[in-house]
């Protein structure tokens, strides 16, 4: 079968209108082709605050086997905000290693990518005339982002042009640079309120961010929007949808952009293959608001209001309901309640599972793990180990389903996730995202959509991600302070807890025909010379040594036990004879004798044992048997002049 081709496209918080957008336009045009996307997506932005969960995040950006991809898109804008800007400069060093792979960069040049430009001019100037034309507002402030930055100074230097050609000019106070975020238009409102900028009966923003921080501050100081002054944004975004002052705001071409970004791909991958028209309409493309005075779009803010909007009590007969799951649903299904509450691993795995219909509209969700993800000592911080293993595998479509530990669910991370390498009948949306707790790495999961815009990640799939991260967190914590409670911390060998635990779990799964009981006590030899000689660190040494021979020459069925100080125990039940005794006592005595030879220390490891075999174990308890055990390990000592303070 010929493979399928593969865009890999690499955002940050991808639930924001602008990548959202941005994967729509690339999905449509992947759709035509036949081409899967890829999506490799920290679920926050960058920027956050928590610098241990954005590495946490971020570290999916390095999941992507970039072999294996047949084009690279990057959203320069929403790769940037961590420190030093580490994640994109990661992208940019690996990127590098792959001269022939097609490499593209959204909006901001990015080092060996095309620059993918997003031409959103005759946008600007409707801006523009809109403010002059429509309303007859002349004294104009404009608000750009980074001085410096090409993306601000072409906006900055549309709008001024445009103005120009009105018959306009613009103050040189009016002039105002911003970062594309709120505290812009925030810092703006201040100083026009306090007189420090002339009051203009206009803004335009070159980011709505800006234009809501700037309406809200202004309407805090007692100016009118849009009586005394207009406000017009630029990204029409969800919140500026459902502002108090609903925001008037246009539409950038940043679904045009994420197509144009797979055709530039095809032309390279498949020179000569048709590149099929994507338009836009660019009437649709306004969204008017009440703060420039126009009559508020109510069915298009009420879309961006239902989406955003926390729904207790939904209508159960609609059946959209139950394809389309809300926030609210999700929060109303106590699914993180029901997580957390899991008593073992397995259980938690298997309450994932059912909660998956939580993520319809979906065709499957795959849960991939580390092999050792309990074992808190374990854990890494960067990059992925070179195996994984499904752990959950939900599916719509597939009658694969599946939660548990299964060692044949183990797969090289270099194929990314072996679905991808299936026959199916259409391509594929495939959002890679990290699960990790605090940064700590535990895996990923993968969720296969349709290429279609109801596919897009929402708040519903983060907000599930976070419950992931925080119940396999507490699945942990317990396993951990359980295996505390029954493991020596030392040694890692079972403790007198663990013993009887397991004792009792043995006896239980024994046959009912008659098994016997085999029991050996271990003494370690010279324990106190060692410590008071060479000190306690070399002690511990002698100890975690001894517990690793023990352990060599444990069974399936038996356990290694560290009963306390420097006495072992070593307990089976199964098909044991008398002749047991002597050859397993000369096993563990070789086995501690050729690995003390392998030390070299200035002191030998070794350790008395007393072996014992009943032949039922029903017929004596535990502890009588360990007792009568230890008696023949104390006189194998003396015989051997073994004592504890040579």
């Amino acid at each position: 079968m010929k493979r399928r081709k593969r865009i890999g496209l690499f955002v940050g918080y991808p639930e924001i209108v602008h990548v959202r957008r941005i994967t729509e336009g690339a999905m449509e045009q992947c759709k035509k082709y036949d081409y899967d996307l890829c999506v490799f997506a920290s679920s926050i932005h960058l920027s956050f605050h928590h610098d241990n969960y954005v590495k946490g995040e971020a570290n999916i950006f390095r999941l992507a086997n970039l072999a294996e991809l047949d084009g690279v898109i990057l959203d320069h804008t929403t790769l940037t905000g961590d420190k030093d800007d580490r994640s994109l400069k990661m992208l940019v060093e690996r990127l590098k290693q792959y001269p022939d792979l097609p490499k593209c960069s959204l909006e901001l040049p990015t080092e060996g990518t095309e620059l993918i430009r997003n031409d959103n001019e005759a946008v600007l100037r409707e801006m523009v005339r809109h403010t002059i034309e429509d309303h007859g507002r002349k004294n104009i402030c404009v608000l750009t982002g980074h001085k410096g930055v090409n993306v601000s100074e072409e906006r900055l230097e549309v709008f001024l042009d445009e103005i120009h050609k009105h018959g306009l000019d613009v103050l040189p106070e009016h002039i105002v640079y911003g970062d594309f975020w709120y505290f812009s238009g925030d810092g703006l409102a201040r100083k026009i309120a306090g007189g420090e900028i002339p009051r203009p009966d206009a803004v335009i923003c070159a980011s709505d961010c800006m234009a809501i921080g700037l309406i809200d501050r202004l309407t805090k100081n007692g100016i009118r929007v849009p009586e005394d002054i207009l406000v017009i944004g630029f990204d029409a975004s969800d919140e500026a949808a459902v502002n108090l002052i609903t925001l008037s705001s246009y539409d950038p071409g940043d679904i045009t952009m994420g197509a144009d970004a797979v055709d530039y791909i095809r032309s390279i991958i498949e020179p000569g293959a048709e590149l099929l028209p994507h338009d836009r309409d660019s009437k649709l493309q306004f969204h008017p608001g009440a703060s420039c005075g126009c009559q508020t779009d109510p069915i298009h803010s009420m879309k961006r209001f239902r989406g955003s909007l926390y729904i207790s009590s939904y209508n159960h007969a609609d059946e959209d309901n139950s394809k389309h799951i809300g926030i609210g649903q999700l929060m109303e299904s106590y699914a993180l309640e029901d997580f957390t509450s899991s008593g073992s691993p397995e259980e938690c795995l298997k309450k994932i599972y059912e909660y998956a219909d939580q993520l319809k509209p979906y065709r499957n969700f795959y849960l991939c793990l580390r092999e050792d993800w309990l074992n808190i000592d374990a854990d890494t911080y960067e990059g992925y180990p070179e195996s994984m293993r499904t752990y959950i595998a939900a599916s719509t479509t597939d009658d694969d389903k599946f939660s548990g530990v299964d060692p044949d669910r183990s797969f090289w991370i270099s194929c990314m996730h072996p679905k991808l390498e299936e026959e199916r009948p259409e391509p594929g949306l495939f959002y890679f995202s990290p699960v990790h707790y605090d940064g700590a790495l535990l895996g990923y999961a993968v969720l296969h959509r349709e290429l279609s815009p109801d596919s897009l990640f929402n708040i519903v799939y983060r907000t599930w991600l976070r419950y992931i991260n925080n119940c396999l967190e507490m699945i942990r914590s317990k396993e951990r302070l359980q295996t505390m409670s029954v493991r020596d911390e030392m040694t890692r060998a079972y403790n007198r807890r663990g013993m009887y635990e397991q004792f009792r779990l043995m006896s239980a799964a024994a046959a009912t025909d008659k098994c016997a009981l085999f029991v050996g006590v271990i003494d370690m030899d010279g324990l106190k010379y060692i410590n008071d000689t060479f000190g306690h660190s070399e002690g511990d040494f002698g100890l975690k040594t001894l517990c690793q021979v023990l352990n060599s020459v444990t069974r399936s069925n038996e356990i290694c036990v560290r009963s306390g100080g420097d006495e072992f125990f070593l307990i089976g039940i199964g098909e044991y004879n008398r002749n047991d005794e002597a050859e397993r006592a000369a096993e563990f005595t070789d086995a501690i004798e050729s690995k003390s030879r392998t030390l070299n220390k200035p002191y030998n490891v070794s350790a008395s044992i007393g072996i014992l075999v009943f032949d039922d174990f029903r017929d004596i308890t535990l502890d009588n048997a360990l007792s009568l055990a230890d008696e023949k390990m104390y006189n194998y000592k003396v015989r051997h002049r073994r004592h504890r303070s040579v």
